[in-house]
């Protein structure tokens, strides 16, 4: 007797399963590289961004030249605004305001042993934001001597409550590349998500260790 198999509707929904998993995904990725696209866009046909631009390059010349002076003394970058007293600080005196870091590959450490620790700082970080930058902080007292280039993020541009609501607009330079470009910040998605670029959103708390 022959046997009749019926066809299998596991596998047809399986595989239209996936079909439309790739479809969403790929409209995801297409729906923020576009708004991605618009905004910086926006940003950089915005009229009052090349001159905001233009007033905090020159508002951070004396920082920057306060840097390169304790660059040339200490042969590295501080690891915090803060260690720029006496003769490195005397021309920055009461600015405030910016954001100081350095990426991962521009830490110089204090031994090799404080290398391999910097690689546990890596990979599935199970611990809330506010632990594990706590113990980033703790590692770059301990281990970090000091930064082989830098980025600096200005405050906040003015914001025009009529084009500007949604939209946070800042300068940022790299010492690496020795440029200066726009940075913002947007929300976007129906969970108020950050899209970002050269730099992060300030319009909520951050931690105060980074700004001087």
């Amino acid at each position: 007797m022959r046997t009749v198999t019926a066809p299998s509707g596991r596998n047809v929904t399986s595989s239209q399963r996936l079909r439309m998993i790739v479809f969403i995904g790929f409209a995801v990725i297409v729906g923020l590289w576009s708004n991605y696209h618009f905004t910086s866009l926006k940003v950089n046909e915005d009229p009052t961004s090349a001159p905001d631009l233009a007033a905090a390059k020159e508002a951070a010349q004396p920082l920057l030249e306060a840097l390169e002076k304790y660059h040339a003394d200490n042969g590295l970058y501080p690891t915090t605004l803060d260690s720029l007293t006496g003769a490195h600080s005397s021309s920055v005196h009461g600015q405030h305001g910016y954001l100081y870091s350095a990426r991962n590959g521009g830490w110089a450490f204090k031994s090799d042993a404080c290398a391999a620790r910097e690689k546990q700082l890596h990979g599935w970080i199970l611990k809330e934001t506010k632990a594990y930058q706590k113990e980033i902080d703790d590692f770059k007292q301990e281990c970090v001597a000091g930064y082989r280039n830098y980025q600096l993020q200005s405050g906040d541009f003015p914001i025009d409550p009529q084009t500007q609501r949604h939209v946070e607009r800042w300068a940022y330079f790299d010492s690496e590349t020795r440029q200066w470009s726009l940075g913002w910040c947007t929300i976007v998605g129906k969970h108020n998500q950050e899209m970002s670029t050269n730099g992060i959103c300030r319009w909520r708390r951050r931690g105060t260790d980074v700004v001087w």
